[in-house]
């Protein structure tokens, strides 16, 4: 136990210690050209207590830094009541998301690695204003609690990213590839790049009215996203999601089975326990388009009547951070792939829309399960790609419109935003689209 812990124990009715460190390395390349190497080590702490009835929390660098307790209480004695006890001891699945080959990279790798992505790059289009970054973490999370809870894991990741910015379009064409083990260039996501970015140098205007619609992976969070907020636990418990009391019902296709799975082996975000101890589990959440249950943490479990899910995550949709109180979050989403692949689904098109990101997510009434965005991404017809989006907004309601999908593929891939997610692309037989 640590001293921190030990001394809680006489001085306060409850605490949870949270430690989190990290050493990093990222490269980052602008134009082509090396910008930046940054080397760091990072530790940062969280206490929360619970004292005369009222949650309490401070935050500093190391878990000895004198005064902690004090500054706890004293935050405690103007904090909200309590609501929830901090985690039991409990078994943790053991969770295998390090490979110390990652932690041995040095920056001369992670620049070797970024270079022979752009040279392979440039020697197809050397036009293009390159954009690259390559980064490691090693991280290090202890949770301890006064009510028992004990635990650590070490993760370690390697991310390699690159793209360019569409001429005169103010968007531009990104790829991404992260992994706990570090890997070799990969050429097949550079040949796509290569190819996407063709697909932008034509720009083609679709038709007014319902067009099918085929998200790529890197676009999921535009859906993902508006579940997440229909079923997190804060929403179920203030009834402001449309899905409150709709457990066992079919909100979405039957083609949809969305995973929560932070306990896979060797995957990034794979842990045992969320950031308030509480051991993690494999869950599937939409199973066959049938809603099979919520996120929750501490609180909202216990203002629900239920049991935490394990889902505890400290960030909140645009932020994050050692300082962010856990909130329900789902940790490392799939959704289980089909049998066709992406391509078909667009030779099969007469017309449609291929998008892989949205601008302006943030402005739609997505608690609700609806989005409108300016669409990024291709227009289809006649079965091929014949140019990229130009002010064409999409809007969709996940709960009538992700009712009617058409296709799933079997290639599956990352999320680039918001969500830590492996998802096929997955075509919906028609959303609202608009031009200017």
């Amino acid at each position: 136990m640590h001293n921190l812990i030990e001394t809680a124990k006489q001085q306060v009715d409850q605490a949870e210690l949270y430690w989190n460190r990290a050493h990093t390395i990222s490269v980052r390349y602008e134009n082509g050209r090396l910008q930046q190497i940054a080397e760091n080590d990072l530790s940062s702490v969280a206490l929360r207590i619970i004292d005369g009835g009222k949650m309490g929390s401070t935050f500093a660098v190391s878990p000895d830094q004198p005064g902690l307790i004090e500054q706890a209480k004293a935050a405690a004695a103007h904090g909200d009541p309590a609501t929830f006890s901090f985690a039991p001891a409990a078994e943790y699945p053991s969770v295998d998301g390090y490979d110390p080959a990652t932690g041995r990279l040095t920056s001369d790798e992670l620049v070797a690695l970024a270079e022979s992505a752009l040279e392979a790059i440039r020697s197809r289009r050397s036009d293009l204003s390159l954009l690259a970054d390559a980064e490691l973490e090693h991280r290090e999370l202890a949770i301890e609690t006064t009510e028992g809870a004990k635990g650590s894991f070490e993760t370690s990741d390697i991310s390699l990213s690159f793209g360019a910015p569409i001429k005169g379009a103010g968007m531009g064409v990104y790829k991404w590839r992260g992994a706990v083990s570090p890997f070799a260039r990969p050429d097949e996501l550079i040949d796509e790049f290569i190819e996407w970015y063709g697909w932008t140098e034509k720009i083609s205007t679709p038709s007014t009215g319902r067009l099918p619609v085929i998200f790529a992976p890197d676009a999921a969070f535009l859906y993902l996203l508006p579940l997440w907020a229909g079923i997190e636990g804060s929403a179920i418990e203030k009834k402001t999601s449309p899905l409150v009391d709709r457990i066992g019902e079919q909100i979405l296709s039957e083609r949809l089975t969305i995973i929560d799975d932070p306990t896979a082996p060797g995957e990034l975000g794979a842990r045992p326990f969320d950031d308030e101890g509480v051991p993690c589990q494999r869950r599937a959440l939409i199973e066959n388009g049938i809603l099979n249950g919520y996120l929750l943490d501490r609180r909202t479990a216990s203002a629900l009547g239920q049991t935490s899910t394990g889902n505890a995550v400290k960030r909140e949709l645009f932020g994050s951070g050692t300082e962010t109180k856990p909130n329900p979050w789902p940790i490392r989403i799939t959704i289980d792939p089909g049998e066709t692949s992406y391509r078909k689904l667009i030779d099969d098109l007469d017309e449609g829309l291929l998008i892989y990101y949205g601008m302006g997510f943030h402005s739609g009434n997505y608690p609700q399960g609806q989005f409108a965005v300016q669409a990024i991404g291709f227009h289809i017809k006649g079965g091929d790609v014949v140019g990229r989006l130009d002010k064409t907004m999409v809007s969709a309601n996940i709960y009538e419109d992700f009712r009617r999908i058409r296709a799933v593929s079997a290639e599956r891939g990352p999320s680039l935003a918001f969500l830590n997610s492996t998802t096929p692309y997955v075509l919906v037989d028609s959303l609202q689209v608009a031009g200017a």
